[in-house]
């Protein structure tokens, strides 16, 4: 009776321990420092973009860090997003996209003139 009861909880702690695995973040494309407070930087980088651009309503996964997708509208599984760090009073922006997809350099390049306007606001 005790080997099944063993065995049913350790079944069970194995099936929640992959349960709860999320995947490595992406590595980093850029990233840069910014001296704007860290709301002012998320505010700006998840307001509403001009163009064919999409933004989505900033994740805050942990005090002090915000993820907010920037994709192009017509390319929502390019999984690119800004992660702001804040870093006393001014905050961090880190840029990830998947890195084996080829032709983005336009997307990096966009997304660093977003940022680099809300840093200088």
């Amino acid at each position: 009776m005790v080997k099944v009861i063993l065995a049913s909880v350790s079944i069970a702690l194995g099936a929640a321990a992959c349960a709860n695995t999320a995947p490595p973040p992406l590595p980093p494309v850029w990233s840069a420092s910014y001296a704007v407070p860290f709301d002012a930087m998320v505010g700006c980088l998840s307001a509403k973009p001009a163009g064919g651009f999409a933004v989505s309503a900033p994740d805050l996964p942990q005090d002090g860090v915000a993820v907010i997708a920037f994709t192009p509208a017509n390319t929502p599984q390019a999984r690119s997003a800004y992660t702001v760090r804040k870093a006393g009073s001014s905050c961090q922006v880190i840029w990830r996209r998947p890195g084996n997809v080829g032709g983005l350099d336009w997307l990096d390049g966009e997304a660093r003139t977003r940022a680099d306007r809300c840093g200088n606001s």
